[in-house]
């Protein structure tokens, strides 16, 4: 017998499988190379012993074996080169290239290592998944098959003892590794040790898999409306760009609906769609054949247009809202583009609104088509002056009873210079409208051809001053524009179709036009003063504030301008704000009435992080002047709470109260428990509860319960005994 022996603390061979050198040189602490015609494999142990006659290799105490994509540990391995095989013993661990952990006793290793047979075994994938077995076998590339094993995704510690959440006990569970599979056979579900149920088999895609033809894991609900719904969602692949998925919603008091989801991507376009078809109980009858569509297609085609296609379309009012598909009062269909480039901007539209809360005759449903509008910024025709070009046009049916053909062309320059004494601004230019009114109903009688010229021109300035107050910046932004509106009054012939809601605010107090849109125009001229401040404080964070008024020379109090109509002076806009790292932010804004000194408006926001915890409060109220018809004061609050607590659970509340007319009635309430990083990342528990005291005409007033229970991987694909 030839061999050699070598002991060191660190002794490293680098040889190659297959044929062995007829001379061999070994020096104490050198590395030996053995060549051969295949696969490269480094050997690191304490002690090694190699017999060229048997070509038999020995290794033990802190071994290391790597071979391609395996890397091995163990105390021993006994490697014979001539068979290709080779046997790990004690503390065994095999890791691949791809994060899957193998860990074993003892372990055989034939046909360079690309075949692994091991007894007990623990295999991690590489999410954390763990296989653990009596005994198993692996094929590099091709499967890996357990005898009497156990699977789950929680992330425990096993080989201490702990017990998964839940598990699947197969008598054989198959990984394919080509179809990326993992299929149990004869499995019980154990939930906390305990059996649950018993299947023949179930599959399931492995981790490496994103997306897998088969069934998702169904749920069930309780409803005092409709009974028991079970949702069995099944999902199919069709090639890498595009799947489909049909979700049954079957209810045992109401009936049936069928929802269909399809998705397809390709290089500049992105189309997901659902068809709603059923046979339910609705508003008019017991049951109905239902059907309903929501399409949306994004593209970007010739030029850099951006293209939008948003199909929404129902059969029948109420049935999205009463089988819970969609909470919309009313679907918008529209096909838009637009393209924006460093001067100017461009954007088409067709809509149509399809109401879905009112049975009467005059249907809220507009139609436009279509609406084109045009921007441009540009040089004027004056040195250091620059013009802006507004150009739109729009065809409106059935809004409100209003059909409106509107044309309007607006140009204005602006110059703007800054010097010691602050930012002076300036601008003027004017507006040119056409109208064809063919129908309206809101109290007014002439229709046809309406024409109106409007001319405008402002002058503004502000400055900022910076002061050092106790190592802190203070800037003060004093401001003030002057505003002239002419020309033509026409908004008794014009229906006001786009600026109706107006309320002055700090966001529209210092625009040249203050009202959304082109319909309402309201010559005059006008005087616009406000003071913003901010500041630093290391013990409060960020604070900004604001104050403005607007005083009326000429011309009519525009609605919204203030509760009042007996005043030239608006309300006084306020506005506070403040913010400290990840600890609170506050905002308040409300106006007060510049005659009776009382609050019109106030809106109040806080949220804070106590500990995990996260709070928020909001309050709102509004004077009753600002609506139609309105009997008191507007007034609701607000309260939500999230709190994080440990072992993943999570808790979310919200309150909704009115307290409008004096009175304290309850309004929304929701309360959610969940569970998840907790429960070992491989079970997510939830418990939901959900009040709504707003009626509709097929939807009742309850209150909803919902517990859910997913369980990491489950699913089902196709069986396959090969």
């Amino acid at each position: 017998m030839i061999s050699s022996r070598i002991k060191n603390h660190y002794v490293r061979f680098i040889f190659f499988i297959l044929m062995f050198t007829n001379v061999i040189s070994i020096s104490r602490g050198q590395d030996v190379d053995i060549i051969s015609n295949t696969t490269e494999v480094i050997f690191e142990a304490d002690m090694i012993e190699i017999n060229q006659k048997e070509s038999i290799i020995i290794a033990e105490d802190n071994v290391l074996f790597e071979q391609g994509q395996y890397k091995l540990r163990a105390d021993k391995i006994i490697y014979n080169q001539a068979t290709n095989k080779g046997n790990a013993y004690g503390n065994v661990i095999i890791t691949t290239a791809d994060g899957i952990k193998t860990k074993a006793d003892e372990i055989q290793l034939n046909e360079n290592f690309k075949h692994i047979i091991a007894s007990p075994l623990l295999t991690e994938l590489s999410d954390g998944s763990r296989f653990t077995a009596l005994s198993g076998e692996r094929k590099e590339g091709a499967k890996a098959v357990y005898t009497n094993g156990k699977f789950s995704p929680c992330i425990c510690d096993f080989e201490a003892g702990e017990t998964p959440i839940w598990d699947l006990r197969s008598s054989k569970i198959h990984h394919d590794y080509q179809t990326n599979t993992i299929r149990h056979e004869n499995v019980r579900m154990h939930i906390l040790g305990l059996p649950f149920v018993f299947l023949p088999w179930i599959a399931h895609p492995d981790p490496s898999v994103s997306r897998r033809s088969g069934l998702l894991m169904p749920d069930v609900e309780f409803s005092e409306d409709l009974g028991t719904v079970v949702n069995s969602p099944i999902f199919v692949v069709l090639d890498e760009t595009s799947d489909i998925e049909f979700r049954p919603k079957l209810t045992a008091n109401r009936g049936n609906v069928l929802e269909t989801r399809y998705r397809k991507l390709w290089d500049k376009t992105d189309l997901k769609g659902s068809i709603f078809t059923g046979y339910v109980s609705t508003f008019d009858k017991n049951r109905e054949a239902v059907s309903a569509i929501n399409m949306e297609m994004d593209s970007t085609i010739q030029n850099n247009w951006e293209v939008d296609l948003d199909l929404k379309r129902s059969s029948q009012d109420t049935f999205l809202r009463r089988y819970d598909f969609n909470d919309e009062t009313s679907l918008k269909s529209q096909f838009s583009g637009e393209k924006t480039t460093t001067q100017s901007y461009y954007h088409v539209e067709f809509s149509e609104v399809q109401n879905l809360t009112d049975s009467s005759n005059e249907l809220n449903s507009p139609i436009m088509l279509p609406s084109i509008t045009f921007e441009r910024t540009g040089e004027g025709f004056i040195e250091g002056r620059s013009l802006k070009t507004k150009m739109h046009a729009n065809h409106v049916l059935h809004d409100l009873g209003h059909d409106v053909s509107r044309w309007n062309i607006q140009q204005t320059s602006i110059n703007s210079h800054e010097n010691n004494f602050g930012v002076f601004e300036n601008e003027f230019g004017y507006l040119g409208s056409f109208y064809y009114v063919s129908k309206r109903n809101d109290g007014f009688t002439n229709t046809g051809a309406v024409t109106r010229a409007n001319i405008h021109a402002s002058a503004g300035w502000r400055r900022y001053y910076n002061y050092i107050i106790n190592e802190n910046s203070l800037i003060i932004e004093p401001k003030i524009k002057t505003t002239f509106i002419g020309g033509d009054d026409k908004n008794n012939d014009i229906p006001n179709r786009d600026s109706a809601d107006f309320r002055i605010d700090s966001a529209n107090m210092f625009l040249t036009n203050r009202f959304q849109g082109y319909d309402y125009i309201l010559p005059g001229a006008r005087a616009d003063v406000g003071l913003s401040a901010f500041t630093n404080s290391q013990l409060l964070g960020s604070l900004h504030g604001f104050a403005g008024v607007s005083r009326r020379h000429t011309g009519e109090v525009p609605s919204g301008l203030t509760a009042g109509k007996d005043t030239d002076l608006s309300d006084y806009v306020a506005t506070v704000s403040a913010e400290k790292d990840d600890l609170y932010t506050f905002s308040w804004s409300g106006r007060i009435n510049s005659t009776s000194s009382k609050l019109d408006e106030s809106r109040t926001k806080l949220s804070a992080a106590l500990l995990n915890a996260q709070l928020t409060i909001a309050h709102t109220q509004l004077t009753k002047n600002y609506f139609t018809s309105a009997e008191s004061d507007l007034e609701e609050a607000t309260i939500l709470i999230s709190q994080s607590l440990n072992s993943g659970v999570n808790l979310s509340a919200s309150q909704n109260w009115d307290l409008s007319n004096s009175m304290v009635s309850r309004d929304k309430s929701s309360f959610i428990i969940s569970w998840s990083d907790g429960l070992q990342d491989c079970l997510t528990l939830s418990l939901r509860y959900n009040r709504d005291p707003a009626r509709d005409r097929d939807i009742k007033i309850s209150e909803t319960y919902q517990l859910l229970l997913n369980f990491k991987y489950l699913g089902g694909v196709p069986y396959d005994s090969n």
